[in-house]
């Protein structure tokens, strides 16, 4: 498998790391409580930004940039079938290894398996999996992303940043 990374991955990495920085800050206001607490959920932030994270996976996973604005609607899908469900810096970083892993199986050709986004992701391989199952759960299994779904999110995310 070429390792190499995607362009278009690592153009849009600014993008969706200014919008979820953004979604992190206001949500990390908000009061947590303790029957809302998930998988994804760390106990502290990691130590690690949003973007350099995302660079980190844009760098190894090596997979389409449209991975990541798949990655972006799955959070998406998440927050809106989910109202209780809030992204903030405990949860992120999981949930971005575990969008991005699961947009990389169905939208591309070629991918790694779980043991190595673990890696990549800085998780344990059985939480990995188990991260995995959750978040299929949690988007009802629902992956396919119509043209018009996808062309609205990117311009959407891109213009966010634009503006931020």
């Amino acid at each position: 498998m070429d390792s190499r990374p995607d362009r278009t991955g690592k153009a849009i990495v600014p993008v969706l790391a200014c919008v979820l920085n953004q979604l992190c800050a206001r949500n990390d206001q908000l009061s947590l409580e303790p029957k809302y607490v998930t998988k994804f959920h760390a106990l502290r932030p990691p130590g690690i930004t949003i973007r350099d994270y995302l660079e980190r996976i844009a760098k190894y996973a090596a997979c389409s940039g449209e991975c990541f604005v798949l990655a972006l609607v799955y959070i998406d899908r998440i927050i809106q079938s989910n109202p209780s469900f809030v992204v903030n810096s405990l949860n992120i970083h999981r949930l971005l290894i575990t969008s991005v892993m699961i947009s990389a199986k169905f939208f591309d050709d070629q991918y790694f398996n779980n043991a190595y986004y673990a890696k990549v992701g800085g998780v344990p391989c059985k939480e990995m999996n188990s991260l995995e199952v959750e978040f299929l759960f949690l988007t009802n299994f629902s992956l396919f992303v119509t043209y018009d779904t996808y062309y609205l999110k990117n311009l959407t995310s891109t213009r966010k940043m634009i503006y931020a």
